[in-house]
C-alpha cells in the first residue's frame, strides 16, 4: 500500500491516539548507547510501506513458507486469525531481517504443528523422570546412537521422547524444533505485536523457544506466549530490546522445564545485553526465569508474577546491572527476586515484596512512566492489559509506531541472483542503486548449477551461478544515487585463493576471501556469515559507479544488499488516493475535527488538538 506524507493546516495538530495501553516503543530498544542516544524504532512502518495480510492455509497445511515469503517481500505483515490458526512446522529463522513489523488481528494464533499429547504425558510420567536429578551429570547413549553428557533427568527425558517418536514415525528423533521465531544476529529494527504464540508444551529436550531474540532493537509488545518447548522469550547475544505487556503461561500440555525468559549466556562476558521488561505477566505454570539474567543491563518495572508455587522468580546473576522497581508478586510466589555470583549491582525499590539492593545504584537513561506496585494487577488484567489485547484494528495497532520516510534512506534493497534471468539486465531498485550484470561476460551463463537451498530473509535461493575460469571475473556494475552500505553474499565453499575486488575508477578496494566470517582487508569489513555464506561489506559514496568482480575459478553469488545511510522521521502517513479525508470512529466523513476528538485519517487513529 503506497502512502504519502499528510500535510495539515494549522487548524489542528495530529498526535497518535493512546487509549489504554497502546503504547509507543520505549526503553532500551529505543537507545543506541548507554547514555540514551535515541534510536528510532519504527519496524517496517515506512511512509510507503508494503503491507500484506495473511490468513492461514488451513486443512492441516503448514504456513511456514507463506510467512517467510511475506516477511521477505513486505515491511508490515498482518496475521489475520479470522479463518483459524496458523500452523508452524518448525521454528523460522529470521536472518538479515531489518525494518519489519509483525502484528496480529482477529485473535491471530501461530501454533506449532507438534505438541505433547495426553498419551505422551502418560508415557513420560511412567518413566519416573521427576525423581531423577537435574544437577548430577550422566553420560549415556541415546536410541539413535548419539553419546550425550548432561544432567540425568534431561538425558532420560530425551531418551523417552525419542522412543515416543519411534512409536509414531518409526524413526528415533527429537521433535526439538517446535518454536515460532528465531531472530538472528544480523536482524535489526523488529516489532512483534498483538500475536498469540502457542507452543507444544514444555519438555527438557534442548528444544527451541517460541521467540529467540539475537537481534538488535527488537520490541515485543502485547503478545501471549503459551506452552513454550524451551524458553518463551529468550535473549541471547542480542542487544537493545524491550518487552512490554506480554503474558507468559503454561497449560496442561506442558510436562516440565517451564523456564520462561533466559537472558545472557554470553561467552567470557564479552558483551552486555541492554533489556527492558515492563508490564509483563508471568502467569500459571511459570516455574523459573521470570526472567533470569546475567551479562545484562536490565530494567524490570511494573511486572506481575502471578504463578504461585513457582521455583524462583526474577534471578539476577553474575555481571548484572539491574533496576527492579514497582513489581508485584502474588501470594504464594516463591523468591520473587534472587540471584548470586560476582559483579552484581541490583537496585530494588518500591516493589510489593521485600528485596535488598546490592552494589552500586543503577539508573536508566531513558524517560518512562510507572504505576505503584499495588496498581499493577489491575493494570495488566484490564482493558488492553498484558497479552494480545489490542483488538482487531490494524491501523490502531500501528498508530503509536513512528513512521519513517523510506526515501530518506532506511530501505534495504535486495537483488537475488537466480537462474539466467539477470544476464545483461539492468535492475533499477528504489533505495539508491542501479545494478547491471555486465552483458559482455558470458561466463555468467557457464556452469550454472543448483546448490543446496540457502535462506536470505526467509527466501529460499537455489540457483546460484558458478562461474568458470575468467581472467577478470564477472563484473557487476553498481551505480549509486545515495550513499550507503553494500553487502555482497558469496556462496559457501569459496576457495581461499579468490581475490574479491570493488573498484571505483582506478582506485578500488581489494579484499581476499580467507574463510567464512574472516576479516576483510583494505577498507572493507565483514558481516557475520549468514547460512555459511561469506558476506563482504563496503561503504559506497553517492553518485558514483563501482564495479565488483571476483577473479579466479568458479564462485557463487547469492545476493546483493544495499542499505542507504540517511533517514527522515515523519509524524503520520496516509493513503495516496484519499486526499486527507477525516472520518469519525463510525466511518462517517466529517468536515471539521473537534479538538480532543479521536478520528481516522487515512487509516490512522489520531487525536485532534
Amino acid at each position: 500500500m503506497k502512502k504519502v506524507l499528510l500535510t495539515l493546516l494549522s487548524a489542528f495538530a495530529l498526535l497518535p491516539a493512546v487509549a489504554g495501553n497502546n503504547v509507543a516503543p520505549w526503553g532500551w530498544a529505543t537507545c543506541s548507547d548507554e547514555s540514551g542516544t535515541a534510536y528510532t524504532l519504527s519496524g517496517g512502518n515506512f511512509t510507503d510501506a508494503n503491507t500484506v495480510t495473511l490468513q492461514p492455509l488451513g486443512s492441516g497445511q503448514s504456513d511456514d513458507a507463506q510467512i517467510k515469503q511475506a516477511i521477505a517481500k513486505n515491511d508490515i505483515i498482518i496475521f489475520d486469525g479470522s479463518k483459524g490458526d496458523f500452523t508452524i512446522e518448525e521454528v523460522m529463522k529470521l536472518a538479515s531481517i531489518k525494518n519489519k513489523t509483525l502484528i496480529g488481528i482477529n485473535n491471530a494464533r501461530l501454533c506449532t504443528k507438534f505438541y505433547l499429547t495426553t498419551e505422551d504425558h502418560a508415557y513420560l510420567k511412567a518413566q519416573n523422570l521427576e525423581g531423577l536429578s537435574s544437577t548430577d551429570q550422566y553420560t549415556g547413549t541415546l536410541p539413535d546412537g548419539t553419546t550425550l553428557t548432561c544432567d540425568r533427568r534431561a538425558f532420560f527425558t530425551k531418551k523417552a521422547m525419542m522412543e515416543l517418536q519411534f512409536q509414531k514415525t518409526g524413526v528415533y528423533s527429537l521433535p526439538n524444533k517446535a518454536g515460532i521465531f528465531h531472530i538472528e544476529t544480523s536482524s535489526e529494527n523488529i516489532i512483534i505485536r498483538n500475536l498469540s504464540l502457542i507452543g507444544p508444551g514444555s519438555v527438557d529436550i534442548d528444544g527451541v523457544d517460541l521467540i529467540t531474540n539475537q537481534g538488535k532493537h527488537v520490541w515485543v509488545d502485547h503478545c501471549t506466549l503459551v506452552d513454550s518447548q524451551d524458553g518463551a522469550l529468550d535473549s541471547k547475544v542480542c542487544d537493545w530490546a524491550t518487552y512490554t505487556f506480554n503474558h507468559f503461561y503454561y497449560t496442561s500440555r506442558s510436562y516440565s522445564h517451564a523456564y520462561t525468559c533466559g537472558c545472557g549466556w554470553v561467552n567470557n562476558h564479552e558483551m552486555v545485553l541492554h533489556l527492558t521488561f515492563a508490564s509483563n505477566i508471568w502467569g500459571e505454570g511459570c516455574q523459573r526465569r521470570l526472567p533470569q539474567a546475567d551479562d545484562s543491563y536490565i530494567h524490570l518495572v511494573n511486572n506481575y508474577h502471578n504463578c504461585p508455587g513457582n521455583s524462583v522468580g526474577m534471578t539476577l546473576n553474575s555481571y548484572i546491572k539491574a533496576l527492579v522497581e514497582g513489581n508485584y508478586a502474588a501470594a504464594g510466589v516463591n523468591s520473587p527476586l534472587t540471584g548470586s555470583g560476582s559483579n552484581r549491582s541490583v537496585t530494588a525499590r518500591e516493589n510489593s515484596f521485600s528485596a535488598s539492593s546490592v552494589g552500586s545504584t543503577v539508573t536508566v537513561p531513558y524517560q518512562y512512566t510507572k504505576v505503584a506496585a499495588s496498581a499493577v494487577p489491575a493494570l495488566l488484567t484490564g482493558e488492553e492489559g498484558a497479552g494480545a489485547t489490542l483488538g482487531n484494528d490494524a491501523a490502531y495497532i500501528l498508530s503509536t509506531i513512528p513512521t519513517i520516510d523510506r526515501s530518506g534512506g532506511t530501505e534495504t534493497v535486495y537483488v537475488f541472483v537466480k537462474e539466467d534471468s539477470h544476464i545483461g539486465e539492468k535492475i533499477t531498485e528504489v533505495g539508491g542503486i542501479t545494478v547491471t550484470f555486465d552483458p559482455s561476460v558470458t561466463d555468467w551463463r557457464s556452469g550454472g548449477s543448483a546448490k543446496d537451498a540457502q535462506n536470505i530473509d526467509g527466501v529460499e535461493i537455489t540457483g546460484f551461478y558458478t562461474q568458470s575460469d575468467a581472467t577478470n571475473g564477472a563484473p557487476i556494475i553498481i551505480e549509486t544515487t545515495q550513499a550507503g552500505t553494500l553487502t555482497i553474499f558469496l556462496g559457501g565453499g569459496v576457495a581461499t585463493n579468490k581475490s574479491v575486488n570493488m573498484t571505483e575508477g582506478e582506485n578500488g578496494l581489494t579484499a581476499t576471501v580467507l574463510s567464512s566470517g574472516a576479516t576483510i582487508e583494505n577498507g572493507a569489513k565483514p558481516e557475520t556469515a549468514i547460512e555459511a555464506w561469506d558476506a563482504l561489506v563496503y561503504t559506497l559514496e553517492a553518485n558514483k559507479t563501482y564495479k565488483f568482480f571476483v577473479g579466479g575459478t568458479k564462485w557463487r553469488l547469492a545476493a546483493i544488499r544495499y542499505i542507504p545511510t540517511t533517514t527522515g522521521i515523519h509524524t503520520i502517513a496516509t493513503d495516496q488516493n484519499t486526499g486527507g479525508r477525516v472520518y469519525n470512529l463510525q466511518g462517517q466523513e466529517v468536515k471539521t475535527a473537534q479538538r480532543g476528538g479521536v478520528y481516522i485519517i487515512n487509516g490512522k487513529k489520531v487525536i485532534a488538538q
